[in-house]
């Protein structure tokens, strides 16, 4: 039992001063048109016009509130479930570790989470106590995995018992130091007075009883504003401590806390089957005849008031949270259920180490993260005009600038050759031919070595085309780390290597005068080394340091944009050999390079390795290649299995010295893009570096089948 007899007893008496009987009450109220002012309907329309997507759909929002209309838009289904995520159960325990009991509670800013004080009546009972993620049921009725986080009350703890209620700060990660708490997200507290108004339906999200979370839609009517509480009808499942209650707009209105038990004829408790209630039950079986809860604005008031200049106070007043849009966490199902790949357009059924297809489908080259047809028109777009809101991906991560720390460049461990293991399993950096040795950039302070060394990865520069002859890196499958979207790209030069061997700003910023249907220029920064490829480690913060550093101009090629964008299988095939290195959190290593001025003999769109070399073509003055490859490495019962592409962008920048600038995205966005699978000794061919054993590791054919056009990923041998 969490809620005491005085706390009860409490909210009994403040019942009673309101003057008010709650079955009458709601009966009254009906389901009906609401009675409101144009006081009340003014300020209503505020509110709605600051969250809907124009004037229009404001007006329409409050008819339907006053005319008691129930009919909602289906995506208000969807803006519940994101707005279910922050809300969590919490494990109470005492100093000892032991369970003592279970409430709910929800984040209301980055690292912030409320619940009431008779919860958390003092830092001492957060201290071991637990908040429970996910613990709940997914759409294929199974359990999610559940995400723990512990409390840090001594970075963050405030309580009033007058407004029953308690704010701590969350670890940044979890217990197992494998989540970012930001994954969740939070509730925005908002602190204008009326939300809601007599007569409406809330809506209750909870962990009634340290059950898995339920959620009660409109079996909760407003009832009545008593001073700093709100009261409500009765919902069928029972109130939890800690508990948010929505508004239809899933604005949080109140903070449940209590209610009003029905009693007999002495005094007691009854439970809803009309049994007297004992300390033994559990309070969701408690028949409240009403529920309480602590006004929103009554608590934000009081937080400004008392904490606003802690720094975790003050962003969770002002920063507003991650847009409300369903991440696919929330929709995909457990493990060991059968999921939907949107990329691979197969329903994948997880076990253990193993994944089973469910439905095979053979994939085109153009359905790779292709929505509809690339002909299609664009939707007309909806003017919106609703405040600003940060950026943020599906998953629901808040969008991250990218930082990079340059003084500390001299530590970075770099590309590991023994990644795989030791011996036959080692992978040393591909070694560049005698020939080529002069081309190679050295290092400033370090003449005689030419590797510069990233986090996770590293990249040899060849300082005539000040492109890199190649880079490598290497993935923990089981140390990836969701670390949300960037914000904008953020490249630097490197100071260890001189700034002329480097292609910066001054190449892909000038090309802004060739603008035509889109706002960067025909050339992109392409990565070579994937920030995604780069981005783990143990922690989350660690791993978006990693995956910052690839953002270096040395880890930059000028890749025209619809190569660069995804809109080719290039970009599938990206995500296919990262796939395989996550699956079963297996290890793995990514190479990747262009072929400097390939030869132009066609071969069903690739050349010979024989064919004689062409000079790439030029455009702002910088020789474009038009061509890059790439191997993926990985150990395949005990031995090294790698495979090797190629693909070519030959056809979109061949000519493009020549014609007219105004022409260019008319002549080259329809140009098609081709991927190859190649052997690694014809690869080794083509780009004068040596693979070493990775030629024997090949999976592919015998050299005399040559170049496999990779048209979906059922052609691809690995």
């Amino acid at each position: 039992m969490l809620i005491k007899r005085d706390l009860i007893l409490d909210s009994e008496n403040r019942l009673k001063k309101a003057r008010f009987d709650p079955s009458r009450l709601d009966r009254e109220l009906g389901d009906g048109p609401l009675r409101m002012t144009e006081e009340q309907k003014q300020r209503r329309y505020r509110q709605l016009l600051a969250t809907a997507r124009d004037a229009e759909s404001a007006r329409i929002d409050l008819e339907r509130i006053i005319s008691g209309n129930d009919l909602d838009s289906i995506n208000y289904l969807a803006k519940g479930t994101a707005a279910s995520h922050s809300v969590c159960r919490i494990q109470l325990k005492d100093g000892n570790s032991t369970l003592i009991g279970f409430a709910s509670g929800f984040l209301i800013g980055p690292g912030v989470l409320i619940t009431n004080h008779h919860v958390f009546a003092q830092a001492s009972d957060a201290k071991n106590s637990i908040a429970d993620f996910d613990y709940e049921l997914d759409v294929n009725e199974t359990e999610r995995p559940v995400t723990h986080f512990g409390f840090r009350p001594d970075t963050l703890f405030y309580t009033n018992p007058q407004l029953d209620y308690a704010v701590v700060a969350v670890a940044a990660t979890s217990i197992d130091g494998g989540r970012d708490l930001s994954a969740w997200g939070w509730l925005h507290l908002s602190g204008e007075p009326g939300k809601g108004d007599p007569g409406e339906y809330l809506t209750i999200i909870q962990h009634p009883g340290g059950e898995m979370k339920q959620v009660c839609v409109r079996e909760n009517k407003l009832l009545k504003y008593s001073g700093d509480t709100i009261w409500y009808t009765t919902d069928t499942l029972g109130g939890s401590s800690g508990s948010p209650a929505f508004n239809r707009f899933w604005q949080v209105v109140a903070l449940h806390h209590s209610g009003v038990p029905k009693k007999d004829s002495r005094g007691r408790w009854l439970t809803k089957d009309g049994k007297v209630w004992d300390e033994s039950m559990d309070e969701s079986l408690v028949d409240w005849i009403a529920n309480e809860g602590i006004r929103i604005s009554s608590i934000v008031a009081d937080l400004k008031s008392s904490m606003g200049g802690h720094p975790l106070i003050k962003d969770a007043l002002e920063k507003l949270p991650p847009a409300a849009e369903v991440s696919r966490r929330a929709m995909a199902p457990a493990a060991g259920s059968p999921s939907y790949s949107g990329r691979t357009g197969l329903w994948v059924e997880q076990n253990g180490g193993t994944a089973s297809l469910v439905v095979p489908v053979h994939i085109p080259v153009d359905f790779v993260r292709r929505e509809q047809p690339a002909a299609a028109a664009p939707p007309a777009r909806i003017p919106d005009r609703r405040p600003s809101v940060p950026r943020t991906p599906q998953n629901g991560l808040p969008v991250e600038a990218v930082h990079i720390d340059q003084s500390t460049l001299s530590t970075r461990p770099g590309y590991q050759p023994n990644f795989l293991g030791k011996g036959d399993l080692a992978v040393p950096l591909p070694k560049i031919a005698a020939s080529l040795k002069a081309k190679v950039a050295p290092l400033k302070k370090k003449p005689g070595q030419s590797e510069l060394k990233y986090f996770n990865y590293s990249v040899v520069l060849n300082k005539q085309r000040k492109l890199a002859f190649f880079s490598a890196v290497n993935i923990d499958g089981g140390q990836q780390q969701d670390v949300g979207k960037r914000e904008g790209d953020s490249w630097l030069r490197d100071p260890r290597v001189d700034d002329s061997f480097q292609i910066g700003n001054e190449f892909y910023g000038k090309q802004a005068t060739f603008e035509v249907d889109r706002s960067k220029s025909p050339f992109d920064r392409g990565h070579l080394v994937r920030r995604l490829d780069a981005t783990w480690g143990k922690t989350v913060a660690e791993a978006k340091e990693h995956g910052d550093d690839s953002f270096h101009f040395t880890n930059c090629t000028p890749q025209f944009w619809a190569f660069n964008q995804g809109k080719q299988l290039w970009a599938g095939l990206e995500d296919y050999t990262r796939d395989i290195v996550l699956q079963n959190k297996r290890r793995g290593i990514v190479m990747n390079g262009p072929i400097f001025d390939g030869p132009d003999a066609p071969q069903h769109g690739l050349p010979s390795a024989s064919a004689p070399s062409q000079a790439d073509p030029k455009f702002g003055g910088v020789n474009i290649p038009k061509y890059f490859w790439k191997i993926l490495v990985t150990v395949r019962s005990g031995a090294l299995a790698a495979a090797a592409f190629v693909m070519s962008q030959r056809d979109q920048i061949l000519a493009i010295d020549r014609i007219e600038e105004a022409d260019i995205f008319e002549k080259l966005s329809a140009a098609q893009v081709r991927v190859f699978q190649i052997s690694i000794a014809d690869l080794a061919r083509f780009t004068k570096l040596d693979f070493g054993k990775l030629a024997a590791a090949d999976t592919h054919e015998a050299t005399a089948v040559g170049p496999r056009l990779i048209e979906s990923f059922d052609d691809i041998r690995l």
